[in-house]
């Protein structure tokens, strides 16, 4: 964990992921935890939020975050009902069009803990599965504390696609607040004149892509200025121009500037990154649940889609109508412990869209060999209780006899008595 002031980075060596996070995002995030914390007296409630970056191989960068909302209908947990899950789709398909988010992709999400530790529980794993199944999309779980003080720790998936839940590999503090950054986009120019002398040091504070917009909404003032003759100048040789002339051609220039800036984002700017698919696998019952979101907009308006099922070294392709994407899921029995999934659509056009999972497990034989011995020992027992019973009726038998020929032997004892006396 580094203490730099525009970022901070969480990198450790068992973990298959590095994570920058820009502390703006952090303050955020703050925020956001804070109030949840503060709405009810015992525990507060628990809030998350979609995070957004860049990825660069296997380091991802957060340089954003939008609340998910959560209508807490289970409790003061954050668990999602059927509603929140519809809204939380249509939020991942929505703020792509959002202009402040123009190049950015969903990394990951993050969660608020205020009645548990870093951990993640069931219900997290299974939305951390649906929602954001790509191998490196993260999350954040943050547990506030007294006086503000908040501890968090991230969630990778490993190599082999599972998800270390019980505890993250490096827990930190969130750092010192940042003076003034919620509060980033108010003009300088409301600033009264007094704050002047820290604006170098709160420059500093700000990460880059903030300065970068600040300078460039500054910079067509700039160039106006230099473009006008200075006031001590003195006579000027040129033919003078009208007033209106002047403003015509800063006009011209203006709109040829914006045209190079616009064309020169859309070349060097990342293409936007598609809607997933939110493909993901769970077990229920020995079968496998494939579940993709049939709201998502190239599921919507595909007209043919496939699975491809690799079990082992089995593959399988499955054919899927456009009435199967729309059922958003479909039943599979294993035969191996290692399933992996890869879901295709493609529309009238022939544009496609495709994303996969992958299911780790152990083997169904395993399971099958475990109930076959389990049954073996219950016919033994029953076989042993039976062989007891019958020693035992054996032996309540033998005793019976014992005691009627003890009896006989009384009788002839007591007549040969009376016999005796009587000579």
């Amino acid at each position: 964990m580094t203490n730099d002031t525009k970022f901070g980075s969480w990198s450790v060596a068992e973990a298959p992921m590095a994570i920058e996070y820009s502390l703006v995002v952090i303050e955020e995030i703050r925020h956001e935890v804070a109030e949840g914390f503060q709405r009810l007296s015992r525990g507060g409630i628990e809030v998350g939020g979609v995070l957004y970056g860049t990825r660069d191989g296997r380091t991802v960068r957060v340089l954003a975050m939008r609340p998910i909302a959560c209508e807490h209908a289970r409790g003061p947990g954050f668990l999602l009902s059927d509603r929140d899950r519809v809204a939380l789709n249509e939020q991942l398909a929505g703020d792509q069009s959002d202009p402040h988010l123009e190049g950015l992709i969903a990394v990951g999400w993050f969660l608020s803990h205020t009645r548990s530790e870093i951990t993640l529980s069931e219900s997290d794993q299974e939305i951390y599965s649906i929602f954001f199944p790509a191998p490196w999309q993260v999350t954040m779980v943050v547990r506030p504390g007294r006086g503000g003080s908040m501890r968090a720790g991230f969630f990778v998936r490993e190599n082999d696609g599972t998800v270390r839940g019980d505890r993250s590999y490096l827990e930190f503090n969130f750092p010192d607040r940042l003076a003034g950054v919620l509060d980033r986009e108010r003009p300088a120019r409301e600033r009264g004149s007094a704050e002047r002398p820290m604006g170098e040091k709160m420059e500093r504070r700000v990460p880059t892509f903030y300065r970068a917009e600040s300078a460039a909404a500054h910079a067509p003032a700039r160039r106006e200025a230099a473009a006008l003759p200075h006031p001590d100048a003195g006579p000027q040789l040129l033919q003078p121009q009208p007033h209106g002339r002047r403003w015509v051609w800063l006009a011209a220039w203006a709109v040829v500037l914006i045209a190079a800036v616009v064309l020169g984002l859309r070349l060097w700017m990342p293409a936007r990154a598609p809607e997933p698919l939110s493909l993901a696998i769970l077990e229920r019952e020995g079968a496998l649940q494939i579940a993709w979101n049939p709201a998502a907009k190239a599921v919507a308006n595909a007209a043919r889609g496939a699975l491809q099922i690799m079990d082992g070294s089995d593959t399988r392709t499955v054919a899927l109508t456009p009435q199967a994407l729309a059922s958003g899921r479909f039943s599979y029995q294993r035969k191996t412990g290692d399933v992996e999934v890869r879901l295709t659509v493609a529309d009238a056009g022939g544009a496609t869209a495709q994303e996969a999972s992958r299911f780790l497990g152990s083997a169904p034989g395993v399971a099958d060999k475990g109930s076959a011995d389990l049954a073996e020992l219950q016919q033994r027992r029953d076989e042993l209780e039976a062989e007891v019973r019958r020693l035992r009726q054996e032996n309540q038998q033998k005793d019976e006899q014992i005691q009627k020929l003890e009896r006989t032997l009384r009788v002839l004892e007591t007549r040969l008595g009376i016999e005796g006396t009587g000579k």
